[in-house]
């Protein structure tokens, strides 16, 4: 082996550990920003019992929204008035929306997305509604604004069902 090869071999390495390293930088990031977010959810949304930072997994029951935890156990909101709609299968939404006085908050779930895929409940962004001038979504895990709390949304079709299986439009 030349010089040459000999150094592009170890720059190679030198390069790979460094981008291992931010890897393992932005996942730590990630996990601080949910556990921020998660401990939002507590203060705002809280659970009946535990909390949103041990949930595996999300379901709508009816018109409750149940956090299953990995004990088999489940819990309700605190206050369950606080849960108004959801997309996707009651068994396994896409997406939870909660209120708190004018504000919404939507879950969103993936859990094979960058984010969700690092979460045990699979949440790949919490967005909160902004209000005022600012009018629109502000994404806690990506950490920007949005235009729309639902990318499926349009002006004629709704992308939430409410709790009581209507259709669901955020103001």
């Amino acid at each position: 082996m030349n010089m040459t090869a000999t150094q592009n071999s170890h720059q190679d390495h030198d390069i790979r550990e460094e981008i291992s390293y931010i890897a393992g930088l932005n996942q730590s990031h990630v996990r601080q920003i949910m556990d921020y977010s998660k401990a939002f959810l507590d203060k705002v949304f809280p659970l009946d019992r535990g909390s949103h930072q041990d949930v595996c997994s999300y379901v709508v029951y009816y018109q409750h929204v149940l956090a299953f935890f990995a004990d088999g156990s489940n819990s309700g909101l605190k206050t369950p008035a606080q849960f108004v709609a959801f997309g996707g299968h009651p068994e396994q939404p896409q997406s939870l929306l909660l209120k708190d006085g004018e504000r919404h908050v939507e879950l969103l779930f993936c859990h094979k997305g960058a984010h969700g895929s690092m979460d045990k409940a699979g949440i790949e962004d919490i967005q909160l509604q902004l209000t005022g001038e600012q009018n629109g979504w502000f994404s806690m895990i990506r950490g920007n604004a949005q235009p729309a709390p639902c990318i499926a949304s349009t002006q004629n079709s709704p992308c939430f069902r409410a709790k009581d299986g209507g259709d669901y439009r955020v103001n």
